[in-house]
């Protein structure tokens, strides 16, 4: 049964975060994880008792100290990755028009790829307003600028186009997946888009 004494239980832990999966950036958790430790340290060596007893109270510490900090890792680069990565533009592909997104959404839905679905029927939407002229410029353009830029013109559907550039982010950049139901409203707001007439918008 392995049993540390203090020192070697420290050194365990701090060789043990120090790996990259839990991400050499956050330097600043392992200088808090040392003062933390030096202070449970001092507490324990003042405190009467066997050493087995210290020692098991430091390793039930460490583990706590060391879960907590996993999720905390976890969640803190989960959060950069999505914040870093959700303004990319919907038409990151040259040459396709709306068509050509509704026919790979349809290809995509018979074999189930729900994914693909949803985000090819979003960028059906971008391509087929900038082919109508309803945005100044659509490639290069987030999907919220163009769930924004298409309130004006669709006023009725502007919660629903929020809603989608939600969705596209969240599969896209999100590491999110659609189902079905999702899929097919996207698809079926660029269905209802593509038959509606825009809105006067005063100049």
């Amino acid at each position: 049964m392995l049993d540390p004494d203090r020192d070697e239980a420290r050194e365990l832990l701090e060789r043990e975060l120090a790996g990259p999966e839990y991400n050499r950036a956050e330097s600043f958790i392992l200088r808090a994880l040392s003062w933390l430790m030096d202070r449970i340290t001092g507490v324990i060596e003042v405190l009467p008792g066997s050493t087995g007893l210290s020692t098991l109270l430091l390793g039930v510490v460490l583990a706590l100290v060391s879960v907590a900090v996993f999720f905390a890792v976890r969640g803190t680069r989960r959060t950069r990755r999505l914040t870093d990565r959700s303004s990319g533009p919907v038409l990151d592909e040259v040459g396709l028009t709306a068509a050509d997104y509704r026919a790979r959404a349809s290809a995509a839905a018979q074999h189930g790829d729900w994914d693909a679905v949803l985000l090819d029927s979003y960028r059906a939407i971008a391509a087929s307003s900038d082919e109508r002229a309803l945005l100044d410029e659509a490639p290069g353009t987030t999907a919220h600028e163009i769930a924004v830029g298409l309130r004006a013109p669709f006023p009725d559907h502007a919660s629903a186009l929020l809603g989608a550039a939600d969705a596209f982010d969240a599969v896209c950049y999100g590491d999110q997946h659609a189902g079905q139901q999702q899929a097919e409203r996207v698809r079926e707001l660029d269905r209802v888009l593509a038959r509606s007439r825009p809105a006067r918008v005063a100049a």
